[in-house]
């Protein structure tokens, strides 16, 4: 029986990644990308196998034809898998940074994710044939940042946070379709999404502007401490394949000292950071 696992930001980073080696294991993938180049990119690399398909999440219209064009593809087949992996972010002080950008902060990270679900559930609930035994997911690609939420990255902290309260609920909800809920919360992971970062738009005030000129040398230093790709890689197998799962994969270095940090009393915390925002960019309360 031909297996299928959906998966959405699949142009590049983690998304590309995961779609590469869940080919390995022997799925076929379909692809959700923004641009015809994009989806030439990876039916080249990927071959028969990878099905791209053209996928803005925030476009319900869109996404309905992209469902139709899923189903056809998998036929007689099994959707096993779905990974809510598209995402943007969006920097900048909080109260800079302007409706539009917040609205679409959520529309991609939350709304995105709601409505790529709501669509493709039925193709991921149907009926199983006699002898197919594979667990059925939904992977919710989450962050550090839904658990912590650091300062000048309010609207995607939030949108995290958000993605966590999702995936809590729909993971309840579902007990009688045997359908298990998993969220995935990376840390710094080397991607594209970095140098991205550095090209987009960042919202500040002239209070900031010392915050403004350390942006670059930031990003700099996580993309140079960023974790490889494999880390990743490792942990979406395992829950795509694994009979049994977490609820929840936190994915970064030195776990025990993030969590640590946030038994802290929020004060001591606080206090933390402004000091580390002091020292490096000059940054002082008025």
């Amino acid at each position: 029986m031909r297996r299928f696992i959906l998966i959405t930001g699949a142009s590049s980073g983690i998304g590309e990644s995961a779609c590469h080696v869940l080919l390995e294991k022997g799925y076929e993938i379909i692809a959700g990308v923004r641009s015809s180049a994009d989806a030439d990119k990876l039916k080249a690399a990927g071959g028969s196998k990878l099905h791209p398909l053209i996928m803005d999440v925030t476009d319900e219209t869109g996404m309905q034809l992209a469902r139709d064009e899923a189903a056809n593809l998998i036929g007689d087949g099994a959707l096993v898998a779905l990974f809510n992996n598209a995402g943007v972010v969006v920097n900048g002080a909080w109260l800079y940074i302007p409706i539009d950008e917040w609205r679409q902060q959520f529309e991609v990270n939350v709304i995105g994710v709601i409505r790529t679900t709501q669509l493709f559930f039925p193709l991921l609930s149907a009926p199983r044939q006699p002898g197919d035994t594979h667990p059925r997911r939904i992977i919710n690609m989450g962050s550090v940042s839904g658990l912590f939420a650091s300062p000048f990255i309010a609207p995607y902290a939030a949108s995290k946070y958000a993605m966590e309260a999702l995936s809590d609920s729909l993971r309840r909800e579902l007990y009688m379709h045997d359908i298990q809920v998993v969220i995935i919360e990376g840390g710094n992971i080397a991607t594209p999404i970095w140098e991205k970062a550095k090209k987009t738009p960042s919202y500040f005030g002239p209070e900031y502007d010392s915050i403004l000129a350390f942006k670059d040398k930031i990003i700099d230093g996580l993309i140079a401490k960023g974790m490889p790709l494999k880390v990743i890689n490792d942990v979406i197998i395992k829950t795509v394949m694994d009979k049994s799962v977490k609820a929840r994969y936190l994915v970064r270095p030195q776990k025990w000292k993030f969590n640590l940090v946030r038994l802290l009393p929020t004060k001591w915390v606080d206090r933390m950071i402004h000091r580390n925002l002091q020292k490096q960019s000059g940054i002082r309360p008025f």
